[in-house]
């Protein structure tokens, strides 16, 4: 979970970075809420169904707006004022719910005289226009993003969680899962040992397939029932309060892989280990993207595998910074990242691993602990 000193510094950072000067600045992209003020509601249950937020920042003060049904996540975030407005009573037909919401957004900044107004791209309702009348909007989007490339601890914290619910669950599969048994029903191991893990329920996502199939399906585990030999592919993140790792192995069902498998897997680790020797700060990455594909011709792999071979991690899946072939970006000191070589082609199906890593003065630091591993 951000906290609070975290949540304030980034605040402070933000007000010092904007690309002018602004008399209020109003978020409402759900990232930036958790970034800026650890608003994390939980998607489990009806009260956040249909309910947004919107942080409301003043250079003295932090206001989170959201409605009635919301308090319970909004007196959990880190800001100096919360603002509830009654949308639904349980006696009463209500209004629509953002209605209500931009309403009072409205009425807070129209009592600070505001002018010059901060916003994210797209994201300036016209009932702000409407309701306020001549304002000056100034983007401020880019400069979050800017900012969020460099994660600080709290944010690592979150990120680490994430990861050893996903361990857990990596290590579940490889305990657990054996030849008769359904993508869902392996999905079903993971899950569990993962929110066994987080002492809370998780939210999970990624791709769960198996057999050749996985060369050209991706997605939520099936009902296809996994034979021996097959290779499984999980590669998935555990979300915590918004923010997730992304890890990845492939398993051989039964374990018994084919020379071809075991020589593909090897070359796997040959380009991961390759990647974790280049992550420095001051790297360019498509010098990353290079050294890998070059591991991969080496091992005797397939060096030409289309997509990405790593990119950043954090609030969102994929972000800055991106490891491939025409990348344009470089490593900086904070970057998580997360490095991702695979192999695929019939008839044995195909592979990947991953691992997260927080990138330092002195070059990577591991932030994944599951076994890399066939069986």
């Amino acid at each position: 979970m951000p906290t609070a000193e975290g949540c304030a510094g980034r605040r402070r950072r933000l007000w010092d970075a904007l690309p002018s000067p602004c008399d209020a600045l109003v978020i409402n992209d759900p990232r930036h809420l958790t970034y800026l003020a650890g608003y994390a509601p939980s998607p489990f249950t009806f009260r956040t169904a249909s309910g947004g937020a919107v942080l409301v920042l003043f250079p003295d003060r932090s206001v989170l707006v959201g409605d009635n049904l919301l308090r319970p996540f909004l007196d959990e975030a880190h800001v100096d004022e919360i603002a509830a407005p009654t949308w639904y009573d349980g006696r009463t037909s209500p209004e629509a719910r953002d209605d209500v919401l931009w309403s009072a957004v409205i009425d807070l900044l129209a009592r600070g005289g505001v002018v010059h107004l901060g916003v994210e791209r797209t994201r300036l309702p016209l009932t702000i226009a409407a309701g306020l009348g001549a304002i000056t909007p100034v983007e401020i989007a880019p400069t979050l993003r800017a900012m969020r490339r460099t994660k600080d601890p709290d944010e690592v914290a979150a990120i680490r969680r994430a990861l050893r619910a996903a361990d857990a669950g990596m290590a579940a599969a490889l305990r657990e899962v054996r030849p008769g048994m359904s993508e869902m029903e392996a999905f079903r191991i993971i899950e569990r040992a993962a929110t066994e893990a987080m002492g809370e329920r998780a939210f999970i996502y990624g791709d769960f397939v198996s057999g050749p199939e996985l060369t050209r399906r991706l997605g939520p585990p099936s009902a296809r029932t996994m034979e021996a030999g097959d290779p499984f592919l999980m590669d998935f993140s555990v979300v915590v309060n918004g923010y997730r790792g992304d890890t990845a192995n492939t398993m051989v069902i039964g374990g018994r892989p084919t020379a071809e498998a075991r020589r593909r897997h090897d070359a796997c680790l040959a380009a991961l280990a390759a990647g974790e020797r280049a992550l420095k700060p001051g790297t360019a990455c498509r010098a990353i993207d290079e050294a890998m594909r070059r591991a991969f011709r080496e091992a005797g792999g397939d060096p030409d595998v289309a997509g990405h071979f790593g990119h950043g991690i954090g609030l969102d899946h994929p972000e800055a910074p991106f490891i491939v072939a025409e990348s344009d970006e470089v490593l900086r000191v904070g970057d998580v990242v997360t490095l991702e070589p695979g192999q695929y082609g019939l008839p044995w199906g195909g592979m990947r691993v991953e691992r997260n890593y927080r990138v330092d003065e002195n070059g990577p630091e591991a932030l994944s602990g599951h076994e890399v591993r066939m069986f």
